[in-house]
């Protein structure tokens, strides 16, 4: 593990501090995809008609296969997204299955010795040759600022949907169990070959393409999209940090599988009493437990919030000591309370971090929520009855995804492209505000995404927008022409 920064106003004050002026005001994350298929200047005019002064892409380089191969595009979060497909035509399809292949032909020797390896150039690399630098200067022609973005804990790094985390890295359960079925395919950020890799992969992409901003670290957190996902992380290396805190391992396991087996316990006693009945049976078990900093879950956040504070650390170091040190490093995150059970330390970036990104993915919101309640309840309660409806409701509410208690949960489910997203205004304000007075002195970036029916794509990013900062809209496969028109006559002109 990188022993990083003794002083971190120091450290902070050298590179500028993170109050120095943010490099865009609005942005929109467009993958390299789509410069492949739509071209390069394509893209850039739209991007720049709708008001953009920065994009956001990845490393990497994509083609069409056959079902079955790589990945679906766009990405099924679990099952439940897989009623969404992209809005833009891409390679001929709205739904279909790719694969990758890095953008450009790594530096081996910067990665010797680690664990992790970068993917080899392929055909498809040498196919696409030059792809980001010609992005990077058509950009540029046009004021508009490149941010790459990585996976922070999931090798080689460049989608979500690929990873060849080693088995010794996995995230594992109280007790030492595996849980395989879930949506993010994060390793362990306690381990330090995940964070090695990390950090060089950072320091050689800020040099191999020097006009970028800065880069966009995705998911320097656990990913709590399920409750079984929030009881990570009891992998060896985080066994080993906890230790060093002098906390004991098998014990905290134990505590944590009884917290969590209580809980299952008084939501199953009290689901068919309904949404209301299902809060005040969680606020009884202990349920504040996710949030509090006592009780039997505080040493094991307290040690991720640590593992995630070192990678971030890490990331910067490396980018500090290469040829590109005024690189950006900006994470992004779940909004809170989640940055609690995730372990994001979102009160301890300064001067490690020059920004970080709030996710407002709206669409995610119950499907969380439904997850949560599916975990609790247990398989042998139908996912389509009152008992489900009845917990994600409750759940919905204690994570601030509605403006109060929804009594019939029915709606609380990921949304069809032409439904509007069954979540709060007022929640996902609240939102931004918390993390803002969290943060401190790291300025907040709203995300908005662009899927769902228009009128409510520019609800949610109008209301994103009307935070001081800058704001993210992710991403381009949703923009339809319809939507860029929309969005276009409703923001108001940032660019000067």
């Amino acid at each position: 593990m990188i022993n990083a920064m003794t002083n971190d106003d120091e450290h902070a004050a050298q590179r500028g501090g993170p109050s120095r002026a943010m490099p865009f005001t609005l942005g929109v994350t467009v993958m390299p995809e789509w410069f492949q298929h739509e071209g390069i200047d394509a893209v850039l005019d739209r991007v720049a008609a709708l008001g953009a002064d920065a994009i956001a892409t990845s490393p990497y380089v994509l083609e069409r296969c056959g079902e079955g191969e790589g990945a679906r595009e766009p990405p099924p979060d679990g099952e439940a997204g897989k009623v969404r497909p992209l809005e833009r035509d891409l390679f001929g399809a709205r739904e279909l299955h790719v694969r990758t292949a890095p953008a450009f032909a790594h530096g081996v020797a910067r990665y010797r010795g680690l664990r992790y390896q970068p993917s080899p150039a392929t055909v498809l690399t040498h196919r696409h040759e030059g792809l980001l630098d010609r992005v990077l200067t058509a950009a540029a022609a046009r004021g508009i600022a490149v941010y790459l973005q990585v996976m922070a804990a999931s090798p080689p790094g460049y989608r979500v949907q690929f990873s060849g985390a080693h088995a010794d890295d996995r995230c594992l359960l109280p007790g030492g169990g595996v849980h395989e079925a879930r949506v993010d395919r994060n390793a362990s950020l306690a381990s330090p070959h995940v964070v090695a890799y990390v950090a060089a992969l950072c320091a050689e992409l800020a040099e191999r393409f020097p006009g970028i901003a800065g880069l966009r670290l995705d998911w320097p957190e656990y990913v709590p999209y399920d409750f079984r996902s929030a009881l990570f992380d009891f992998n060896p290396a985080m066994i080993a940090r906890l230790a060093a805190r002098g906390v004991d391992g098998a014990a905290l396991s134990r505590d944590v599988a009884q917290w969590a087996d209580a809980l299952r316990a008084a939501v199953r006693g009290r689901a068919v009493g309904g949404a209301a009945a299902v809060a005040r049976a969680i606020d009884d078990a202990g349920f504040d437990a996710l949030f509090a900093d006592d009780g039997p879950l505080a040493p094991l956040y307290a040690g991720k919030r640590a593992a995630a504070l070192d990678l971030m650390r890490a990331c910067r170091v490396a980018l500090d000591a290469s040829r590109h040190p005024d690189c950006r490093l900006e994470p992004q995150a779940f909004p809170p309370p989640f940055h609690r059970i995730s372990g994001f330390p979102l009160e301890t970036l300064d001067g490690v971090a020059d920004a970080v990104g709030v996710k407002l993915y709206t669409m995610h919101w119950p499907m969380i929520a439904r997850y949560w309640a599916r975990d609790l309840l247990g398989g042998d309660v139908p996912a389509t009855g009152a008992a489900h409806d009845a917990v994600t409701a409750a759940l919905a509410h204690r994570f601030g995804f509605t403006d109060g208690l929804v009594d019939d949960g029915r709606a609380l489910r990921y949304p069809e492209p032409d439904v509007a997203h069954p979540v709060g205004a007022a929640a996902q304000a609240a939102k931004l505000r918390d993390a803002g007075a969290l943060a401190a002195r790291v300025p907040v970036i709203a995300f908005a995404h662009a899927y769902g029916p228009v009128d409510d794509v520019v609800g949610r990013v109008r209301l994103a927008a009307a935070q001081a900062g800058p704001l993210w809209i992710n991403r381009y496969g949703y923009l339809s022409d319809a939507k860029l028109a929309a969005l276009a006559a409703a923001l108001p002109r940032r660019r000067p």
